[in-house]
């Protein structure tokens, strides 16, 4: 394995440790032996942990900064937009294996992280926020939503929600619950 395959490897295995133990629910020995490799090869390329976490959490944001663009470009009506990205979020999280958002768990674990971290989380929130926001005006706009207030606050609650319809799907491990709450936050905003 050459240097980036070793660095994704090494990446793809602490995400799933992370959306299904924590951030802290993991050591480099832990990852070493899903990798396969000694631990001091994994300090080569995260010398820290919080490098580690910090470098998850970029990778998270540009893959979810490509779907959303991806949206933007593929379909130009808000409700269709909407519904697409409530299922990129079902479909990334507990459509694979009953996963956690990333950012969830990491947000769980906000008080113990290390500051850049915590700082990841916030822009990572804020991006799937303003994109959000962005929708949701756009689609006031068209009378295609309903709601009060600025855009900024609708999708701050709607983004919440979608954390939290997950969260009670994942502990309860039906998919329905999340399906569910997801088709009643889409009715109560939709004209």
């Amino acid at each position: 394995m050459n240097e980036r395959e070793t660095r994704g490897e090494l990446l793809d295995a602490a995400e799933r440790l992370v959306r299904s133990r924590g951030f802290n629910g993991f050591s480099y020995r832990d990852l070493a032996n899903e990798v396969g490799i000694k631990t001091a090869s994994i300090h080569y390329h995260f010398p820290s942990k919080s490098d580690l976490g910090e470098a998850l959490v970029e990778r998270e944001r540009d893959v979810f900064a490509q779907h959303l663009a991806q949206l933007d470009a593929e379909e130009k009506d808000p409700r269709r937009r909407l519904e697409r990205f409530v299922r990129l979020f079902q479909a990334s999280t507990i459509g694979c294996g009953n996963r956690m958002c990333l950012g969830a768990m990491l947000a769980v674990e906000q008080d113990t992280l290390p500051a850049s971290m915590r700082q990841a989380v916030q822009e990572l929130f804020t991006q799937n926020e303003a994109w959000l926001a962005k929708l949701l005006e756009e689609g006031r706009k068209l009378r295609q939503f309903s709601f009060k207030g600025p855009a900024e606050v609708a999708a701050r609650a709607l983004f919440s929600s979608l954390e939290g319809a997950l969260l009670t799907a994942r502990t309860f491990q039906d998919i329905r619950r999340f399906e569910a709450a997801t088709r009643w936050i889409l009715q109560t905003i939709s004209v």
